[in-house]
């Protein structure tokens, strides 16, 4: 009888490498290094679900010390400026992340405004390869598994390149692997990709 898969998500720790950091977000890393240099100590940071802003976030916060706010977009005006207050009112960093650009937050307190207008904004772009094949290899290694380079390979010609559909790919095979008690190889990775080409399941936005 095969095994039924459960549908858990990875839970990455700094421990287990916080983010990866390759070509598609080395600049907003280095800017995250940077904190001392961000005009009015406020970098806005977007990019597309999954895309690791939060970890990111997370991990810039322990470093330096500073305030975050995550999916910045959902909070009201007035609680934003009372944060940016204060980060400036104590000399602390604040980063303010986003799946959206600022543009679509609906901001209409002047002053907040101005402010973010004047603030540091940074977006992460679609994943290079580097970063599909890292990811793919961090999601698998969190359980004590691999993938292998053939599976790796096949995928990349083949697939839609998102943050979103490497996670989905990934469990995809993740459950194959546990139903079928196979390894994540080449056979698992068509297997997967071929349920997402048949239209079986929506990919994430």
């Amino acid at each position: 009888m095969s095994q039924i898969a459960l549908p858990l998500e990875p839970i990455s720790s700094p421990e287990q490498g916080g983010y990866l950091v390759t070509a598609a977000n080395a600049d907003v890393h280095r800017h995250l290094q940077n904190w001392s240099d961000w005009p009015h100590h406020t970098l806005i940071l977007t990019g597309p679900a999954v895309s690791g802003k939060s970890a990111m976030a997370t991990a810039f916060a322990a470093e330096s010390g500073g305030l975050y706010l995550d999916d910045a977009c959902d909070h009201e005006d007035v609680e934003i400026f009372h944060l940016w207050n204060r980060a400036n009112s104590e000399q602390r960093p604040l980063l303010l992340v986003s799946a959206r650009p600022v543009a679509q937050w609906g901001i209409n307190l002047p002053d907040l405004q101005s402010r973010l207008a004047a603030s540091l904004h940074l977006d992460i772009g679609a994943p290079d390869q580097a970063m599909i094949d890292g990811l793919f290899q961090k999601y698998f290694a969190i359980r004590g598994l691999t993938i292998s380079e053939d599976a790796l390979r096949y995928l990349e010609k083949r697939m839609i390149r998102s943050y979103a559909m490497v996670r989905q790919l990934a469990g995809k095979m993740d459950a194959l692997a546990i139903e079928s008690k196979k390894p994540i190889n080449l056979a698992i990775a068509k297997s997967a990709l071929g349920f997402f080409d048949a239209g079986d399941e929506k990919v994430d936005s």
